[in-house]
């Protein structure tokens, strides 16, 4: 069923059905129902919304923890926000009503490229890594096992691919893939998309960490590739 929005006379708070929820959103004299679940689902501009909110809202607002902080346990013991202990600086670029996002994240000294799709309940993560040094997607592969490992324990799956670049077919991406399902009520569970964001950080964290040891250069401006 499409959203709808009607005019009431009165802001009744929700409607009679279990099924069925609205807001009240006052117009003058009268109230506008603008409909957020409709027989026991949520509508599609709900749903749009919400999306819209974790890529650019939840998202940019976690992945600054990826590198964060730690006090000392040569100082004296106080209470230390994550907020304020967070050392990421994030940049982001989306589209208004696109399904994903792309962030370059800066922590450890290293930039990594990241794209961010979420479709209702299925989320993709895309690292993007310069192919310099003679870095190909099996190689990657090879020098992130261990970190394939741990994420796969978290419920992702991987893929890895060599991406030449549109316009310039010198010089390519390494990208690795990640996918997952969330329950079908993502949207609407803050504790699935705690769980979820949290392990994006955490996953993005020990990426940059894991390439590091590596020996693997992270930063597209650094190569001279485009972002």
């Amino acid at each position: 069923m499409k959203n709808k929005i009607y005019l009431s006379a009165s802001p009744a708070p929700i409607s009679s059905s279990d099924r069925s929820c609205y807001l009240a959103i006052p117009r003058g004299r009268t109230y506008i129902r603008k409909w957020l679940w409709i027989d026991g689902m949520l509508t599609i501009s709900e749903a749009q919304r919400r999306t819209e909110l974790f890529l650019t809202g939840q998202m940019l607002e976690v992945l600054r923890a990826v590198e964060y902080e730690l006090p000392s346990f040569d100082t004296q013991l106080h209470d230390v926000d994550l907020a304020a202990a967070a050392r990421a600086r994030v940049e982001i670029r989306h589209v208004r009503g696109a399904s994903d996002a792309t962030y370059l994240i800066s922590a450890f000294g290293e930039e990594l490229l990241m794209q961010l799709q979420l479709n209702v309940h299925r989320l993709v993560v895309v690292y993007r890594v310069p192919a310099v040094d003679a870095l190909d997607a099996s190689a990657l592969a090879v020098h992130l096992d261990r970190w394939r490992i741990g994420a796969e324990h978290a419920g992702w799956k991987f893929g890895w691919r060599d991406a030449p670049i549109a316009g310039d077919l010198s010089r390519r991406f390494v990208e690795t893939y990640c996918y997952a399902f969330a329950g079908n009520d993502f949207l609407e569970d803050e504790q699935q998309q705690l769980y979820w964001r949290t392990d994006i950080v955490q996953m993005t964290r020990y990426y940059i960490i894991e390439a590091a040891r590596s020996g693997i250069r992270l930063s597209p401006r650094v190569a001279g590739f485009p972002v």
